[in-house]
């Protein structure tokens, strides 16, 4: 072999992790600013929910202080009498003592309720005032994290924008393309050996077996998409290479939630190289996994039942295409199953 072909094997297999471990590494990145983005997300919604408790509690303090100041206007004109005809002529015309002490009693509980209605007045205003204040809080903490969000999905787009552009590079690439195809092959051997480390570890298997098994052929399909890739061998469009599909890969718009096919556990909810963000479901000696995810929904050790949702389609990880994928397999025992015989009929 000539110096030259030497030469360019030995940057092939430099690019070859290089390349990988940039694209693992701009994806870990992405699901670090999609959580930042979802935290950021829940935090909006609590304060929003906070500023439509204030501006309530503004309302009804507005609405208090409207009625206090219709019952002040009048005790004002009623005050506003009094003065006019005079105190001292209104207590001193009376004919008899009892008569006097009727007007001076009454004059006093006039003095007190108007005493009562101007303190209730002063905390209304303060009481508004502090609400006010509240909301206005409420708001600019609304508007700062609404600005944290657009800046991380702006951050968000640049990571996908150099994604798609090293998977274009490895696509047109032959070389690199097959090595992305035996980098797939590494990832499902060294999920089946984890697979089968973790089942050594804790044999007592996990989740209803009957019931999963009773459901063979009935299964409902993990997501609404088309069907692009059946379980088999098959030549890998961008290098040539032969290789197998473990499982099923359907094609659904990006952020499509992917569901439960059966009740199980959760035993992986994480990212994985190759698989991207995924989530596995035991149901006795069967798994489910569910592959390429941009972003998941439930965690480790979570119990789900049929239907529920554990995140949604992405193109994460070694995703065969550019566009959203999920991958989906079920496993006996850690041992790959059609999922066409599983599956029933939409």
């Amino acid at each position: 072999m000539s110096l030259v072909a030497l030469g360019l094997l030995f940057l092939l297999g430099q690019d070859r992790p290089q390349i990988l471990a940039d694209l693992e590494a701009i994806e870990l990145q992405m699901v670090s600013l999609q959580g930042q983005v979802d935290a950021l997300d829940a935090r909006a919604a609590t304060v929003e929910a906070e500023r439509a408790t204030h501006q309530g509690a503004l309302d009804v303090a507005e609405a208090a202080l409207a009625t206090r100041r219709v019952g002040i206007a009048e005790r004002l004109r009623t005050f506003y009498r009094l003065k006019r005809r005079g105190f001292a002529r209104l207590l001193f015309d009376a004919e008899s003592p009892p008569e006097l002490r009727r007007r001076v009693h009454y004059l006093l509980a006039v003095v007190r309720e108007d005493e009562s209605l101007a303190r209730a007045f002063v905390d209304g205003l303060a009481e508004r005032r502090v609400t006010a204040a509240r909301l206005d809080a409420d708001k600019a903490a609304l508007a700062s994290v609404q600005l944290d969000v657009r800046a991380r999905l702006d951050a968000l787009e640049v990571e996908r924008s150099r994604r798609t552009a090293l998977v274009r590079d490895i696509q047109k690439r032959p070389e690199l393309a097959e090595r992305v195809v035996r980098e797939r092959g590494d990832a499902a051997i060294a999920l089946a050996a984890s697979m089968a480390s973790a089942e050594a570890t804790a044999p007592a298997a996990q989740g209803d077996a009957a019931g999963f098994r009773a459901d063979r052929g009935r299964l409902p399909f993990p997501v609404n998409g088309a069907i692009v890739r059946r379980f088999g061998p098959y030549v890998d469009p961008a290098s040539g290479a032969s290789t197998t599909n473990l499982g099923m890969d359907f094609a659904a718009p990006m952020g499509t939630p992917f569901r439960a096919v059966a009740d199980g556990v959760v035993t992986r909810s994480a990212y994985l190289r190759g698989y991207g963000q995924m989530v596995m479901l035991q149901h006795g000696p069967y798994t489910t996994l569910y592959a390429h995810a941009n972003g998941l929904r439930v965690f480790q050790g979570q119990a789900v039942q049929r239907g529920d949702v554990l995140g949604h389609v992405g193109n994460t990880g070694l995703a065969e295409a550019e566009d959203a994928r999920l991958h989906f397999e079920v496993r006996y025992n850690n041992t790959p199953q059609d999922p066409d015989e599983w599956l029933g009929t939409r």
